[in-house]
């Protein structure tokens, strides 16, 4: 897609657009995503990022946001595709006059309300993260700075994680407005079709994922085209992950640590380091109430609920989250550690180990796995953690509820165990 056929077809969107405050950007297309992302910026409209699609979500924002539209497949498109050919003669036009398509680029103003990021709600309610254009636009010229190599040569991303996802938001949505990034329009989720999604992008090629798609990509056996970089975020990965998909993809992994509150942060190259790197637009401070994240470009302090060692000005090294530090019969962990530790046990496809509603010191494991039984993954887990710290019991599960991120939230794994727990099928139970 040429660059100024997209501005043409922004500002013509843009002038069709319904005169509302806000918008739900329901495209699943993530160039038509970025269209319309565009297009409501230049009208002066505020996108709505909910936490998920279901319409359940959706009605319970709309009745916050009441005036607020859907921005769908629908005729507005249809004007733009009829459109087209009309603006690559005003796109040629333009270069011809100008002689640089940046005379053509929309002035936006700093302090705009461009997107309302809603976090996860995985570990409670969502709630709005107000992005300014400032915020957006001075983030992603440090994103590009932090994760990309410097130099001329375009980078053609594939991102398995929807657009309206904050990391997916940040990638593939904002890094091709302000770094020389090219996106796919397609969002694949089975390893095939990553293949064949990469395949049909020019070298070089990045893919934009999650640790639990990554690994299943891995797990498939199967073979990618040459890939320079891969980016993960959304949950902690193994150092086992990493180096394995370096190793069989020939690729380097670089790990994101970030939140929907302030953003991309830091990063690593996890399959040799443990400390990350910190943007240089944060400053961090450790609180009692948890990291505060500065920085210019944020309406506001951020209060990230981490636990985090300091490593000097510009790095540092996490140590899990609040909420997943437990403590059982006086003794302390990581929740977070734990899954890494299941995770990694061969023939698990996937699991979680978590403390039940009003039970503090009981820990309990849902696992997915076509091959181990509850003892078989006791075993395994004996000779990594201390025996307080074992699951008991064990439910077997043919799949956890994950998010299309990947991420578990912390109501819906309620909800299966609850489900679980009624059905007490022999078999199901570890000892």
């Amino acid at each position: 897609m040429d660059v100024y056929q997209f501005i043409e077809q922004a500002k013509s969107l843009s002038r069709k657009l319904p005169n509302h405050r806000y918008v739900f950007n329901l495209f699943t297309d993530r160039y038509q995503y970025l269209l319309g992302f565009c297009a409501c910026v230049i009208a002066g409209q505020c996108t709505l990022m909910p936490p998920n699609r279901l319409n359940k979500t959706l009605e319970q924002l709309a009745g916050k946001y009441s005036d607020c539209y859907s921005l769908k497949e629908s005729d507005l498109l249809e004007i733009i595709k009829k459109d087209r050919e009309t603006d690559r003669e005003k796109a040629r036009d333009s270069r011809r006059r100008a002689g640089n398509y940046s005379h053509e680029v929309p002035a936006i103003p700093e302090d705009q309300l461009c997107a309302l990021a809603f976090t996860s709600g995985s570990t409670g309610t969502p709630t709005p993260q107000l992005k300014y254009w400032e915020t957006l636009r001075v983030s992603s010229v440090g994103n590009a700075e932090l994760l990309l190599n410097k130099g001329s040569v375009r980078l053609n991303l594939l991102a398995t994680v929807p657009p309206q996802h904050m990391w997916g938001f940040e990638t593939s949505i904002l890094l091709p407005l302000f770094a020389n990034v090219a996106i796919s329009d397609r969002t694949p989720f089975y390893p095939q079709d990553i293949a064949e999604a990469l395949e049909s992008l020019p070298a070089p090629r990045a893919l934009v994922s999650s640790p639990v798609h990554l690994d299943i990509l891995l797990k498939s056996g199967v073979p990618l085209v040459k890939l320079e970089r891969i980016f993960s975020a959304t949950a902690p990965m193994s150092r086992n992950l990493a180096q394995q998909l370096e190793h069989h993809f020939k690729t380097y992994v670089l790990e994101v640590f970030g939140s929907s509150e302030s953003g991309i942060i830091a990063c690593r190259h996890t399959a040799s380091e443990t400390l990350w790197h910190l943007s240089n637009l944060f400053e961090l401070d450790i609180t009692k109430d948890g990291v505060l994240v500065q920085g210019r470009h944020l309406p506001e302090n951020v209060v990230l609920q981490d636990v985090i060692e300091k490593v000097g000005d510009s790095k540092f090294r996490w140590l899990g989250r609040h909420q997943d530090m437990i403590n059982i019969a006086g003794k302390r962990g990581s929740l977070t550690d734990l899954n890494r530790r299941l995770l990694a046990v061969q023939g698990v496809v996937d699991g979680v180990i978590f403390i039940p509603e009003n039970s503090p010191e009981k820990l309990v494991a849902m696992v997915v796995s076509p091959e181990l039984e509850p003892p078989d993954i006791l075993a395994a887990l004996k000779s990594e953690i201390e025996s307080i710290f074992l699951p008991r019991p064990v439910y077997m599960v043919p799949a956890l509820p994950r998010q299309e991120t990947g991420k578990l939230a912390n109501k819906d794994v309620m909800k299966l165990f609850k489900k679980m727990t009624k059905l007490k099928k022999p078999g199901t139970q570890g000892p």
